[in-house]
């Protein structure tokens, strides 16, 4: 079993504004990710450039493994405070995951964050420090499968101040509608999406406050093998088959030629659903133990624009074809490794087909780059 942060985030602009004064930065590294949510003096543009200058800096350092002082010195040196107010550039909440659940927290005058165990709010033991005049909370925290963590800026906070409420949702009321809201079966994204639903209701429509919630679940790794393309030497089939089939998790044949040395090798039949083909997608086929079986080098160009145009898996969730099915199956993944075959098909070869239908070892690189800038981990293995 591997643990898995996956995250979700949600963000509202204050009413009459274009730009959101927080900026939320969550970045994968190797052996650690890093969450920071930063909260903009004021609001508009300058709120923006504010929030994503502290965002970025605070990232880049704590990837960096740079002290909790050393980070809060050099964005109080590097960054300006309000002459008017005398009230900091920013405040954030920063928080770097390691594998096994070993979490730091770092706060500046941000809320609180939430962490859910068995829909349970948990205490969080904070140490107190003074870092250049500034009251710094930082917490080491413990997470395991099933757990949430929850950060917020103070737009959640105050929603419905002026409409809804007098006094604004408030850090309590919001510990309490996660208790009852954050239900196991849902995704990161769709617990942002429901709060923020919430805090717009409170709102009555017009945020008067940028608003920012980022939730990270903890939950189990989901992987994804692909076999595409015949091997280079036919004599490596078997070989290949073997590591398809003892590859983690769902299994995804892509290739008609390939379905075939699949199922001849594992002497298992191999049939077409003729109702899930289309006009420009082929249909997908059944073999016993395999989750998808899909043509070829047109089922992966169509999934590959689905990735850059940024489909959603709930966009095509009732789509019965093989682009619809494999794209489903990618973005669900956090870990994908693709066993691609190097044997030329002369088809793929004709000039009047369009030129991403070239080479299957393209098309499996533009996807590998995209699956990348959604923070999942790509292997690519040639045979």
């Amino acid at each position: 079993m591997r643990m898995h942060y996956e995250f979700g985030c949600r963000q509202l602009n204050q009413h009459g504004e274009e730009l959101c004064g927080d900026s939320v930065v969550f970045n994968v590294q190797p052996g650690f990710l890093t969450l920071v949510l930063a909260d903009g003096l004021g609001h508009g543009v300058k709120a923006n450039i504010l929030a994503t200058l502290t965002s970025k800096i605070a990232s880049r350092m704590v990837a960096e493994g740079l002290p909790v002082r050393v980070v809060v010195e050099t964005m109080s040196e590097t960054l300006p405070v309000c002459a008017v107010r005398n009230l900091a550039y920013s405040t954030f909440t920063v928080a770097k995951f390691f594998p096994g659940g070993r979490t730091n927290v770092m706060e500046f005058d941000n809320p609180h964050l939430f962490v859910l165990r068995d829909r349970k709010i948990r205490p969080v033991r904070y140490r107190d420090r003074m870092i250049q005049n500034r009251r710094i909370h930082d917490a080491k925290l413990k997470l395991g499968l099933g757990d949430w963590l929850v950060m917020i800026s103070d737009g959640v906070i105050n929603a419905g101040i002026g409409a809804a409420s007098d006094l604004g949702w408030g850090w309590e009321a919001i510990a309490a509608y996660l208790e009852s809201h954050a239900h196991p079966e849902l995704s990161a994204q769709e617990v942002a999406d429901d709060l923020a639903d919430k805090v717009m209701k409170l709102y009555e429509g017009k945020p008067g406050d940028d608003v920012s919630i980022a939730v990270i679940k903890v939950r189990r790794r989901r992987f994804t093998t692909i076999f595409t393309g015949p091997p280079l030497r036919p004599e490596d089939d078997a070989a290949v088959v073997a590591r398809f089939m003892a590859g983690r998790g769902a299994h995804a044949c892509c290739g008609g030629s390939t379905a075939n040395i699949l199922a001849r090798t594992l002497d298992r039949a191999h049939e077409v659903d003729l109702s899930t083909g289309s006009a420009e997608i082929p249909p997908v086929g059944r073999i016993e133990g395999i989750d998808l079986v899909t043509e070829g080098v047109l089922t992966l160009a169509h999934t590959l624009e689905n990735l850059r145009r940024g489909v959603t898996a709930k966009e095509i969730q009732f789509k019965v074809d093989g682009a619809s099915a494999l794209t489903r199956l990618l973005l669900g993944s956090d870990e994908v490794s693709f066993l691609v075959g190097r044997a030329l098909n002369p088809a793929h070869q004709n000039p009047n087909l369009p030129r991403d239908l070239g080479l299957k070892s393209h098309i499996t690189n533009e996807i590998k780059l995209n699956l990348e800038k959604l923070g999942k981990i790509v292997f690519v293995e040639y045979f």
